[in-house]
């Protein structure tokens, strides 16, 4: 192949590649998007402390997906399930916090957010009271819908602090 064959094809193949890649980027802690995701992820506080799981799906979009450490995708069907069950179990919750680490705009409808997740709570566990904390950060997706941000994709977990 000659030399600026090859390069002509390169350079094709790289600019399609960038050309359809989604182009984000950061936004201040105290912009207006950042302030309505915090009132988001105070709503999702409330209803996990009141054990409340249809406070807690309505934040959520209906085509929401979460991306599990396994490589398994849940629904908002599976998700919800998963939530309700852990519900039953939770005796006491001690605290419950969600950071923004970052946000970041990726056009007018979508926002990305990387999030620690700290909780500590007594639940029930093989027959027994037990203390849990759990610390998690991961990348979340959310989309406005209803006149509000609705969280539609959870990734890229790993552990927290």
């Amino acid at each position: 192949m000659k030399p600026w064959i090859f390069a002509a094809v390169l350079a094709y193949w790289l600019f399609s590649a960038n050309a359809h890649a989604e182009v984000c980027s950061p936004l201040p802690k105290g912009s207006v998007r950042w302030q309505q995701l915090d009132g988001q992820y105070a709503r999702i506080e409330r209803a996990m402390i009141a054990n409340d799981a249809k406070q807690l799906f309505a934040v959520y979009a209906p085509d929401f997906e979460a991306h599990q450490f396994n490589g398994e995708v849940w629904s908002l069907k599976q998700s919800a399930s998963y939530s309700t069950a852990g519900f039953d179990q939770v005796k006491e919750n001690i605290s419950i916090s969600n950071t923004i680490l970052d946000l970041r705009s990726c056009g007018p409808a979508t926002l990305k957010a990387t999030v620690l997740q700290q909780w500590t709570r007594r639940q029930m566990s093989l027959g027994k009271l037990r203390l849990y904390q759990t610390t998690t950060v991961q990348d979340e997706t959310w989309v406005p819908s209803e006149g509000e941000w609705k969280r539609k994709l959870v990734d890229n977990e790993r552990p927290g602090a």
